[in-house]
């Protein structure tokens, strides 16, 4: 289960401020380059309670790394928190010189499966809002979970895309930042979408191995976790790789929200 805010009277911050916000959406529109580290580490200066760090010594100094964490959002709490939490910390514990961006695949749009209308409306207007965000701050855009068959050769492109970036982060130091579950979970970790053991494997034969996070509200604050890096074991057969990879980095995932 996710730790909730309990036993305190404490109540996290989660405001974005107003220029930050501003900028951003300036940066989207006009799709100028952003750095989402420095937004992020902006953004949770402002965070009160501070934002608790655990595990720093296991981020990668200046090597690459692919970030696995859990994706988590409820009443108050978007899920933006989780990878800006994530950014600001890594970005916190690099060495100067090491590339301190991570490019998060994120989500190419919101679907309302229990809302015909906003399907209609709103779907359409976050996806071209978030294709612009993705672009701004050097991330891939994927379509969403559960996937649509329209969607194939979208979501095809984006895999496609994620492993040349892995393929460049690995000779230069760089970080690729992934929630597996990629949807909404806010009584622990869930069931994994098909292909998502394949993916991952694909990011780890580029030369990424798994850097496990968590982020959690516990006791009132909000808590990031890093656990050592790792290489999962990943079989010869592609068949396997859905049911042998992916529960090696959810379990280590679920290390760091437990």
């Amino acid at each position: 289960m996710i730790p909730q805010l309990v036993e305190s009277n404490q109540t996290p911050d989660y405001r974005v401020p107003r220029r930050l916000v501003a900028n951003a959406i300036w940066a989207a529109l006009v799709m100028r380059p952003r750095s989402f580290a420095h937004d992020s580490q902006w953004a949770l200066e402002g965070l009160y309670p501070p934002l608790r760090l655990l595990g720093k010594e296991n981020i990668p100094y200046q090597s690459p790394c692919l970030v696995a964490c859990n994706h988590y959002s409820r009443p108050g709490f978007d899920a933006w928190w989780i990878a800006m939490a994530i950014s600001a910390a890594v970005a916190a514990n690099r060495a100067p010189e090491a590339d301190s961006e991570i490019q998060w695949v994120m989500t190419g749009a919101w679907t309302f499966p229990e809302s015909r209308w906003k399907r209609h409306y709103i779907t359409p207007l976050t996806r071209w809002a978030f294709r612009r965000v993705a672009r701004a701050y050097g991330f891939v855009s994927m379509p969403p979970m559960p996937p649509s068959p329209e969607e194939v050769e979208e979501r095809a492109a984006a895999v496609l895309r994620t492993v040349r970036l892995a393929r460049h982060a690995a000779k230069t130091g760089g970080m690729i930042g992934l929630a597996p579950e990629g949807q909404d979970n806010p009584e622990g970790l869930g069931h994994l979408p098909s292909g998502v053991g394949r993916f991952i494997a694909l990011l780890v034969q580029a030369g990424l191995p798994v850097l496990p996070s968590g982020v959690v509200e516990h006791d009132g604050r909000l808590q990031v976790s890093f656990g050592p890096v790792f290489t999962p074991q990943i079989p010869s057969r592609k068949s396997l790789q859905d049911d042998q990879v992916a529960p090696q980095v959810m379990a280590a995932i679920a290390r760091q929200i437990s």
